[in-house]
């Protein structure tokens, strides 16, 4: 019996030393991919406000980058992790941290009730993540193009968010500090600024949007309120981890409750969780790719895929679409507070190195930044899908059941929807004002 119970225990230890081997070497094989360069980054881009006037809700995952400041040290090598939504709100009548929907769908970027920036904190002991109010408070931190980020900004920067109730009910783990009281307004100005709200004072910023159904944003606002109120209203703390549950974890997994693609666990056990990392600028590039590149063409891969399967089915939507596109935000310059150097993370493989090459493809073509390229792009490709459509040897596909079927029609009859959806939004296009693809908007 002590033999066996040594033995296991030797198993064990092995078990948990290989995990950790494993984990060395993947991060370790990205170093190459860590830093791109300045120049890398062509200008910064943004789908500018006319999207806003034709899509009424979208979701944005986004990398943002590691900050680092003479007066408040450096931030975690592989940057943070955020999300916007467009159509969810801030809660003001809840206790903790919770969304509801807007009140109006905005058209307007300025509108207050456009939408909601949300963000885990590894400081948050009885929420799971905090709502930021408004586009302008959670990118710019309320700065306009050209103005300085001086230390008196950025300190009315951080009354304004307390005021505006982002860290109403929000208990705190213990944080490094060096002054001898916490405080609320210590713990913002020193572990959430930039890193919750205002992410350019001190980061760079990169995102991948994709547009959503009603009932998406719905399950997704959800899947956020339970998350917290299973904090904030349970026994257990909410206790980070780097590993396992991190700024991503919950993201990637709001998305997944709205159909988007498949979650990542975080109870998964030690070995297997590694097959779970969530790196920030990872799945900002995954969210891009399948937004912009999926198998929207393929049928036979949307039936075999599970997901992509009952998201048409419960939500008439496909994640390839027309309206994913990616924006990046350089950090804020003039600035007296923090290094605008640019810096992003990427975990690849160290041969292949294809994050890398990804995501500058994706950063550097048209056809994913600006609005009527990308429609234009998705108009073509839809053409194509419908023309090459051959229902005359149907009668084989009987062998594959009446789901099949069903599905098959369902497909292409979203298709069409979509195709006369593009055709609507060019001949709008004109008419909306329409900023050029070098608009500079840290607004955006």
């Amino acid at each position: 019996m002590i033999e066996a119970l040594r033995r296991r225990a030797v198993t064990q230890r092995r078990s948990r030393a290989l995990a950790v081997c494993l984990v060395v070497v993947l991060v370790c094989s990205c170093s190459r991919g860590f830093v791109f360069e300045q120049e890398d980054i062509i200008v910064e881009r943004s789908p500018g406000p006319a999207y806003d006037q034709l899509f009424p809700y979208y979701a944005e995952i986004c990398a943002v980058s590691q900050f680092r400041s003479v007066k408040k040290g450096f931030g975690g090598v592989p940057g943070h992790a955020v999300m916007y939504l467009k159509g969810a709100c801030v809660d003001e009548s809840t206790p903790f941290p919770q969304l509801r929907r807007c009140r109006r769908v905005a058209t307007d970027r300025e509108d207050p009730e456009h939408g909601a920036g949300v963000s885990v904190n590894r400081w948050f002991r009885n929420v799971n993540w905090v709502g930021t109010p408004g586009r302008a408070l959670f990118y710019a931190g309320n700065l306009e193009p050209g103005q300085r980020l001086t230390q008196e900004h950025m300190e009315a920067t951080v009354r304004d968010a307390i005021d505006q109730g982002v860290y109403r009910g929000v208990e705190l783990h213990e944080y490094p500090t060096p002054e001898a009281e916490r405080s609320l307004e210590d713990f913002v100005t020193r572990q959430s600024l930039a890193t919750d709200f205002a992410l350019q004072y001190g980061r760079s910023v990169f995102c991948a949007r994709i547009p959503i159904t009603e009932e998406m944003l719905v399950e997704a606002m959800d899947f956020l309120n339970e998350k917290n109120e299973e904090y904030a209203t349970g026994e257990a703390d909410y206790e980070w981890s780097g590993f396992s549950d991190n700024c991503v974890h919950t993201l990637r997994n709001a998305l997944a409750a709205a159909g988007v693609w498949e979650p990542l666990s975080v109870r998964a056990i030690k070995f297997r969780q590694i097959f779970n990392l969530a790196i920030p600028a990872n799945e900002f590039v995954n969210l891009a790719r399948l937004g912009t590149e999926g198998p929207i063409d393929d049928f036979g891969k949307i039936y075999g895929n599970q997901v992509q399967r009952e998201a048409l089915l419960d939500f008439d939507w496909l994640p390839t679409r027309h309206g994913a596109l990616v924006k990046t935000l350089p950090v804020h310059t003039p600035n007296e507070v923090y290094d605008t150097t640019f810096r992003i993370f990427l975990l690849q493989s160290p041969l292949r190195q294809g994050q890398m090459r990804h995501a500058l493809r994706l950063l550097s073509d048209e056809r994913f930044v600006d609005l009527e390229a990308d429609l234009r792009h998705f108009a073509a490709l839809y053409d194509g899908i419908l023309a090459e459509r051959h229902d005359e040897g149907l009668g084989l596909a009987s062998l594959r059941g009446d789901r099949y079927r069903r599905l098959r029609r369902r497909y292409y009859a979203y298709i069409e929807e979509q195709r006369a959806e593009v055709a609507a939004m060019l001949a709008r296009l004109p008419g909306l004002r329409q900023p050029g693809l070098a608009e500079l908007s840290p607004r955006d």
